[in-house]
């Protein structure tokens, strides 16, 4: 009994074992089975982030040297190294004499903090892994490391938003959307590199916050608004879409309220952030587009508790109190800020801001239409900036309204607001760009999902209605078709972002199939002959911050555009610069450059000039030559210093080109001198090259040979260096000599000039 006992035992224990370890490894390919779709979608996601950063990095893989690109970022980085070397309280204080000569800019309370911060945390960082960096090489990384994370927080937004497959799609499309990419490529290290990404950090907490009734992220929602509003200008649109996408929840009747909590934290907390800020303070809160968001926090609250009464009454009557309380409130509110505004207790919309609301404003703003990313979009643009995504945008609207929940009113509002501001100036299709992507990736989720269903046996149809509707070759034809479209984007992007997106401004190839090896260093050699010349800190022992301790140093004029340029790079003090703050300024230049040489000489006197930097770009209007920006300097000067007499129909006509005195400007003539050393290539004469066009001929037509006020003493290499050097000069550099008799001749100047400001007084007084 004892052996058959054991036996049995022994038989129900191997028997046991083998069903727990039968189950357990059925269980653990189960297990598997699940994880493995995470571990493919974690996959997925890791090669896209990689992407975004080898895309992002293709100027230095194309073994361009770590430059900055464009205008503006040169600032950023005067601003990082100001912080650097004396600490962020000193850099709010800082007075930069050598700005806006001579009244100076404060850059502490007039600069986007964001972008400075960033370089010195990037920089430090480095530092501190052993990296033996410059600040310059730090800021050139900055919009690499900004723009990845801006593209894994729109993975973020669309998965909350969709689902994670859309998450997927909406992070492959950011990572080659020109449109995105053009403002995150290496070295292109200015507000937009930041900005993008707070914004969509800013959707991606207050959607968390929505939809999971979450006090934490709707904080996170505020702090990234602030942080946003300290790092770009247009912070305003993602301030103030907040207030309109909860009026379309409010027509919509999906007011709730985990909504509003959501709200009021958001706007309380960005908004007592950002009244911190230098740039904004409290004085932010004096504005429209301050007030908005605010304003709408009664309006909602009033709306609920009205919303709350009428529960229980009849539907008809519930609709009437629902329609006239929102009249008369949307009333009370709306007179009190018109009131306010009238009573001058609130300031109006910037005109930079009205011009994207009203683009029909515009014509009266050239300073605004002078800058080419600031005019109205045009088909082209569009199509070079989105690609094949205008196929599906439309689309994913059409699906965010066919199924209005507060996640698609939001992915709707979102979309449309953004296509109507890029509409009216193309710069902010950078804003376009995650709306683009996350509309995109619906509209792909959207129609790509049932046939996902069906192949996962996720839905039931029987054989007859599959081949009617939605058989194997519809399914193959319609991913096909999507795969296709999306790859076209992705690798137009990409190719993008290896050409014209990897090729500094600062050092413009020249020729066909131009490259690194014929990169125009004009700029360059520029900034050397100016640090040696006319650097602020060759001619005085005090820094940048004034010139209390040593002798002033000189005064170079230029065009606005180059401000930034010659004031960081060549450490010269400047007249005007790319912040465009005082209009005014910018038009008495433009009227210095349009005078003629003798009659420029008293504005140049007084303003202290002894140097002008023009840039004839040997003619190329391509090379950004400042033939073709003289028509916004006659434009400029006559919209904002109508006192100095600059008619437009005396320089340019529209059909016709230049008139005859725009050739006898001073601009024209610093551009257009021959001196004696120049010889060309004997059928091209210098210092202009022909392109065969009209305007060449013209420009041949008009010779200057001598000059009786103004030396040059710097003619960069030009468009030929190798071949014909200085000749076709991309740069110049003019001495100042003043007459004697410049005293009296000021004085004449200024009496003309002082009726006229009568005359025009007594005109706008009746």
């Amino acid at each position: 009994m004892i052996i058959v006992s054991n036996e049995i035992d022994f038989n129900e224990f191997i028997s046991e074992r083998w069903d727990r370890l039968k189950n357990s490894v059925i269980n653990h390919f189960e297990e598997y089975e699940i994880k493995k779709k995470n571990i493919a979608h974690g996959i997925a996601l890791t090669i896209i982030i990689i992407a975004a950063i080898v895309v992002r990095l293709f100027p230095l893989l194309r073994g361009w040297d770590p430059t900055i690109k464009a205008f503006d970022p040169h600032i950023q980085i005067k601003a990082a190294e100001y912080i650097l070397d004396k600490g962020y309280v000193a850099f709010l204080f800082w007075k930069d004499s050598t700005a806006w000569y001579p009244y100076g800019r404060l850059m502490g309370t007039s600069m986007y903090i964001g972008v400075p911060i960033a370089i010195t945390l990037v920089y430090k960082f480095l530092i501190f892994l052993g990296f033996n960096i410059t600040v310059d090489v730090a800021a050139y990384f900055v919009p690499v490391i900004f723009g990845t994370i801006g593209v894994y927080y729109t993975y973020l937004l669309a998965k909350e938003t969709i689902s994670a497959r859309a998450g997927l799609i909406a992070a492959l499309i950011m990572v080659a959307i020109p449109a995105y990419l053009s403002r995150s490529i290496a070295g292109f290290v200015d507000n937009e590199s930041v900005g993008v990404l707070f914004t969509v950090m800013t959707f991606y907490y207050f959607m968390r916050a929505l939809n999971r009734d979450s006090n934490r992220s709707a904080i996170m929602a505020g702090l990234s608004m602030a942080m946003l509003g300290g790092s770009w200008g247009a912070f305003r649109f993602a301030y103030d879409l907040l207030p309109l996408y909860a009026l379309v929840i409010l027509l919509s009747g999906k007011l709730s309220g985990r909504f509003l909590r959501t709200y009021i934290t958001t706007v309380t907390v960005s908004t007592l952030l950002m009244i911190l800020i230098p740039r904004l303070g409290g004085g932010f809160l004096t504005t429209v587009e301050g007030m908005a968001p605010l304003v709408f926090i009664p309006f909602l609250v009033l709306f609920s508790i009205i919303q709350n009464v009428s529960k229980g009454m009849k539907p008809a009557t519930v609709r009437r109190i629902i329609f006239y309380s929102f009249i008369g409130i949307a009333i009370l509110l709306g007179g009190t800020l018109l009131i306010l505004l009238i009573a001058g207790y609130v300031e109006g919309i910037g005109s930079k801001f009205i011009s994207v609301l009203l683009p029909d404003s515009r014509g009266d703003l050239p300073l605004i239409d002078s800058v080419s990313e600031h005019l109205p979009l045009a088909w082209g643009n569009l199509w070079v900036n989105l690609s094949t995504l205008v196929f599906f945008v439309p689309v994913g609207i059409y699906y965010a309204i066919k199924n209005p929940t507060e996640k698609n009113l939001f992915i709707f509002t979102f979309g449309i607001v953004t296509i109507y501001f890029s509409g009216s100036m193309v710069r902010l299709m950078l804003l376009l760009a995650p709306a683009a992507a996350i509309l995109t990736a619906m509209a792909v989720d959207s129609m790509l999902r049932p046939y996902a269903l069906i192949v996962h046996k996720r839905i039931k149809i029987d054989k007859k209605s599959m081949g009617q509707t939605i058989g194997g070759q519809n399914a193959f034809a319609s991913y096909a078709i999507v795969f296709t479209l999306l790859l076209i984007m992705v690798v137009a992007g990409v190719g993008r972002g290896a050409t014209s997106l990897s090729i500094p401004e600062i050092t413009p190839p020249v020729g066909a199939g131009a490259d690194r090896d014929s990169a125009l260093t004009d700029w360059f050699d520029a900034f050397a002959w100016m640090r040696a010349h006319t650097g602020y800190y060759s001619h005085t022992a005090d820094d940048v911050s004034g010139y209390e301790n040593g002798t002033q140093p000189p005064v170079m004029m230029s065009w606005w555009d180059y401000g930034y340029y010659i004031s960081t790079e060549g450490e010269t003090a400047t007249l005007v610069d790319n912040a465009t703050t005082n209009s005014t300024q910018i038009g008495v230049v433009g009227t210095m450059m349009m005078y003629n040489e003798t009659a420029a000489l008293p504005l140049l006197y007084q303003y202290n000039v002894q140097y002008v930097l023009v840039v004839p770009a040997a003619g190329q209007v391509s090379l950004g030559s400042d033939i073709g920006k003289a028509v916004w300097m006659i434009r400029i000067s006559e919209r904002y210093t109508e006192e100095f007499g600059i008619v437009e129909d005396d320089y340019f006509d529209e059909r016709e080109g230049y008139q005859d005195k725009f050739y006898d400007s001073l601009l024209f003539n610093l551009m257009a001198y021959k001196s004696n050393d120049m010889i060309g290539s004997g059928d091209q004469t210098p210092p202009f090259i022909s392109d065969g066009s009209g305007l060449a001929s013209r420009l041949a037509e008009n010779p200057v040979n001598s000059l009786e006020y103004f030396t040059e003493v710097f003619r960069s290499s030009g468009a030929y260096p190798n071949t014909f050097p200085s000749d076709y000069p991309i740069i110049r550099i003019f001495q100042v000599h003043y007459p004697d008799d410049i005293d009296l001749r000021v004085n004449e100047f200024n009496q003309k000039i002082d009726a006229v400001r009568a005359r025009l007084a007594a005109e706008a007084a009746n």
